[in-house]
Parts: C-alpha cells; sequence; structure tokens
C-alpha cells in the first residue's frame, strides 16, 4: 500500500505544478487585458500553446503569453478539428445549463429529439418554421424557442420579441406576432436580452438557427421531414 501511495505522488507533483503554471498564465493574461476575465484556460496537449476560452470564444496564446493565435487548430495527421471539438463541447455544456422556464416550449406527444431554435419574429425563415410546427412535433421533434433579435437590443425586433415573452399566453403570442399582428404585453423582467447574449455567445449570426442536444449547429430553416432523418442520423 505504501508502495503504491509512493508511485502516484510524482503524478501529483506534476498535477500540482500544471495548476499553478494555469494560474500564472491566468493572472498574466487578464493582467494585460484589462476589463477581461478568463473563463477556463489549459495547454494545449504539447503544442506549446494555450487554450483560453474567452467570453465562450476560444483562442489560443503562446507560453510566454507574448502572442495570441485566432483560428481553428487541425490536427494534420488525423484531421481532427481540436477547436470545433472544444466549440461543440462549451455549446453543449451552455444549453444544458439554459432554464427551459425562460423559453418558449413546442412539446410532441413523444419526444425523440430536442432542439434549442433562436428565433427572430421578423424572420422570413423563422416564420416559416414556425408555421409547420405541429409537423416537427407529429415527428417527434420538441423546439424550445430563444430570442434572437437580429438587429440587436434596443431594436424594433427586440421589442417584438419582448411583448411575445412578456405575454400571459407566450405560445399565442408567438405566434401572432410571426403572422404580423401586433401584440401588445405589460413590461416585465424578460430573458430576451440574456437570451442575444447566449446566442452571441454561441456563435449564432443568423436565424433560424437550430442547436442539438449535442451542441452541434445546424445553420437556417430545414423542413420536418429532413431534419427528422439528419436528427436520426446523428442521434
Amino acid at each position: 500500500m505504501l508502495k503504491r501511495t509512493y508511485l502516484w505522488l510524482p503524478l501529483l507533483a506534476w498535477m500540482g505544478m500544471a495548476q499553478a503554471d494555469n494560474v500564472e498564465m491566468k493572472s498574466k493574461l487578464e493582467a494585460m487585458m484589462p476589463g477581461i476575465t478568463v473563463d477556463s484556460l489549459q495547454p494545449l496537449d504539447n503544442t506549446g500553446l494555450y487554450e483560453a476560452v474567452i467570453n465562450g470564444e476560444i483562442i489560443y496564446f503562446s507560453e510566454d503569453a507574448r502572442y495570441v493565435f485566432q483560428g481553428d487548430v487541425i490536427a494534420l495527421e488525423t484531421r481532427e478539428n481540436i477547436t470545433e471539438n472544444k466549440r461543440v463541447k462549451l455549446r453543449q455544456e451552455t444549453l444544458a445549463s439554459l432554464n427551459e422556464a425562460d423559453m418558449i416550449v413546442y412539446e410532441p406527444k413523444e419526444t425523440k429529439h430536442t432542439l434549442t431554435v433562436f428565433t427572430d419574429i421578423d424572420c422570413g425563415y423563422c416564420r416559416k418554421l414556425h408555421q409547420q410546427m405541429a409537423e416537427y412535433n407529429a415527428l417527434g421533434i420538441r423546439i424550445r424557442y430563444m430570442a434572437f433579435p437580429r438587429a440587436g437590443i434596443d431594436s424594433e425586433s427586440f421589442e417584438k420579441a419582448e411583448d411575445v415573452w412578456c405575454a400571459t399566453d407566450r405560445k399565442q403570442a408567438m405566434t401572432d406576432a410571426k403572422n404580423g399582428q401586433n401584440v401588445d404585453s405589460k413590461s416585465c423582467n424578460s430573458p430576451v436580452s440574456a437570451h442575444y447574449k447566449v446566442g452571441r455567445q454561441l456563435g449564432v449570426s443568423g436565424t433560424p438557427a437550430l442547436f442539438l442536444e449535442s451542441g452541434e449547429l445546424l445553420p437556417g430553416y430545414v423542413p420536418p421531414s429532413r431534419l427528422k432523418k439528419v436528427l436520426d442520423e446523428r442521434s
């Protein structure tokens, strides 16, 4: 038992040194970039690079913190996109942490797949997707709406989304709004601004943006039957 403990000591010492190096590097980076918080930091295998996550974005730094690299890192031998794998993992964690009470959820009788959809009230393809909601649900596709007014915060689309999320019957208000009808609601502490920020963090640039539970992004409208086929293949 004593011998086994001694075998672990070098590993534990190395882990302690690695954690200390990460803390020192994190402090150095935050000192060089005032106002920026490094969410996570770790060495990227034996590349001499550090992989940092800052506001949901993956950025690489040289070991001496003198150089920064933005872009995808790909392993030439395996053709593995290391950055995209990390990006998908971060998306998965973010999606799993979201509060469904702040969403508008359309439930099928039997759920086979769940999609998180970032939607804009005035987006044409978002309206087309919404018009086919019954078809998606009939195929077992559960859709969780998040607000993403493409014109940004304080835009007309943002105000329309707030009216929907502040409505007593959010589902009816969503349908009315996507049919071009005015929705009048009392002001409330809506989650629209938070949704928009999450969307930006996840890399949403257009709508509808469809996220699988795995974190994979399907950009744009996908017809019900085709979407079911894609989801079955990737589950």
